[in-house]
């Protein structure tokens, strides 16, 4: 599976929620009902996408899941204080506080937040069913907006997917790659590297020690073997 499906699969678990009333990850057990916020804040977009065709996987994700990550680096001044993480009705769980707290941007319903990080929990273990290797390279690339959060507050049945992208690239140039053997986990047919300026299309590749550059082009991410 390429990326152009990544993205319609990405927003399957939403659309189902939508009707159904949520997914495999929509609740914390253990959890009293509450309402999903009517709205949530649309912060800009953080980063950029390692290619053009790539960005349509971070649209999809962005928005609500967007705002899942945004409180965790505004500081205590700016979010809502632990003591007052309350629904508009129910009550949250210990799990759901913990995942809350310091990411509740002040002014902002809590329940949007949590809906956020839920349904983020929702896309990756639906997509991942279908294609594993997508998943785990759209978190690589940064292009699945709150993935690390969300698992290991929400989902930690999901953390194997998150393991798998650590010590990945997307790509880009980067300095000074840590060695080992690395696959391209969706490559175009156009995907190309180069380290330390030797060149190659093989969609797996050893990076030595003392290896200053690799440069990655149309091979979306590269996951460790």
């Amino acid at each position: 599976m390429r990326r152009g499906a990544l993205a319609a699969l990405l927003l399957l678990p939403l659309l189902a929620a939508c009707g159904s009333g949520g997914g495999q990850h929509t609740e914390a057990a253990g959890s009293t009902p509450h309402p999903a916020a009517s709205a949530a804040p649309s912060p800009s977009s953080s980063g950029s996408s390692p290619s053009g065709s790539s960005s349509v996987a971070a649209q999809s994700s962005e928005g609500s899941s967007e705002v899942s990550s945004q409180g965790s680096s505004l500081g205590p001044k700016n979010t809502v204080p632990d003591d007052q993480l309350t629904p508009a009705t129910g009550s949250f769980t210990k799990k759901e506080k913990k995942y809350l707290s310091g990411r509740v941007p002040k002014g902002t319903d809590p329940a949007a937040i949590l809906q956020a990080g839920q349904e983020t929990c929702d896309r990756l273990a639906a997509t991942a069913k279908i294609d594993r290797d997508a998943v785990v390279g759209a978190i690589v690339a940064g292009e699945i907006a709150g993935a690390e959060d969300a698992v290991n507050g929400l989902c930690p049945d999901l953390k194997s997917l998150v393991q798998d992208a650590e010590g990945g690239y997307g790509d880009g140039t980067h300095s000074d790659p840590a060695p080992g053997t690395y696959r391209a986990l969706t490559p175009t047919k156009d995907c190309s590297w180069s380290l330390d300026g030797t060149s190659g299309t093989k969609h797996t590749i050893t990076v030595k020690k003392g290896t200053r550059t690799f440069t990655s082009n149309g091979c979306y991410a590269w996951g460790r073997v």
